[in-house]
Order: structure tokens, then C-alpha cells, then sequence
């Protein structure tokens, strides 16, 4: 049984990726993604998580968009909604929850990666995150309250 096994029900919608789509992206940006990003990756994909309110993107990014964003390139080049919320190095913007609305990954090599709406640090995990949202995909917004 994998780590992410609980998220694949039919509600939501994931596609599958291959380690090359990665590593490519990863070869791009310089760094290697998060480890608990990376198996989520190999284990479930990305795509989408059902909103309970049918109103959010809840768009758990692809690794070329990733490096599209962090690198300000494609569509992102000049994206005003980027700019000094999204600067910090130590995260990465890895979900969109609306348009020009993301939360981040913190990058550092550990086993597990804290996520951020904004500055308010929601989970522990990506795993701790991907229970939740399965849950009540709009469970942080009134953490920055």
C-alpha cells in the first residue's frame, strides 16, 4: 500500500506521470522537487481535487507548470499575481486554489514538506494537506483570518 493510497477515490482527477516528467522539470529549475511532492507524483500524479462548493480550481500542479511558474516563464512571465507573495526561495508554489491564488511547498530535504496559504504555515505535510483537503478542500482559508 502506498502513502497516498486514501486519495484515489473516483471524485477527484488525477493523471498519471512518469519519473522523466520530473526529472526534466527538475533539470529545469536546478533542484529536485520535495521527496513527499515527488512520491506523490509517482504515486498518484496531479490534477484535481473536488471542491465541496463546486467555486475553487483546487488544482495540484503538474511539474512543467511548476517550473513555468518558479521560473516565470510561458503564461507567467509577467504575472502580477506572482510578484512578492510567491518570491520566497525556501517554497515552492506547487497548488492553485483560485486564479492567482496558490499555496507553497517548503523545499527543504526532509521527509516532510510544510504548506503555506500565504504566510500561515496550514499543515505539517503534504500528506497532513492531502487528508484535509479530501476532506473540506476549503479548511485553511480562515487559518489567516
Amino acid at each position: 500500500m502506498s502513502k497516498f493510497d486514501f486519495i484515489k477515490n473516483s471524485k477527484h482527477a488525477f493523471y498519471a506521470l512518469k519519473e522523466n516528467d520530473l526529472t526534466e522539470a527538475e533539470g529545469r529549475l536546478g533542484f529536485s522537487f520535495p521527496n513527499e511532492l515527488r512520491e506523490f507524483y509517482l504515486e498518484i500524479g496531479y490534477g484535481f481535487i473536488r471542491s465541496n462548493n463546486g467555486s475553487a480550481i483546487n488544482r495540484l500542479l503538474d511539474p512543467h507548470t511548476i517550473a513555468n511558474i518558479t521560473l516565470r516563464e510561458d503564461i507567467y512571465e509577467f504575472d502580477p499575481d506572482l510578484d512578492d507573495i510567491y518570491e520566497d526561495e525556501d517554497r515552492l508554489v506547487f497548488y492553485e486554489v483560485n486564479e492567482g491564488v496558490y499555496l507553497t511547498l517548503n523545499v527543504n530535504k526532509t521527509d516532510r514538506s510544510p504548506v503555506f496559504f500565504f504566510n500561515a504555515k496550514i499543515a505539517d505535510s503534504l500528506e497532513e494537506f492531502i487528508k484535509k483537503v479530501d476532506q473540506d478542500d476549503r479548511y485553511f482559508e480562515n487559518i489567516i483570518d
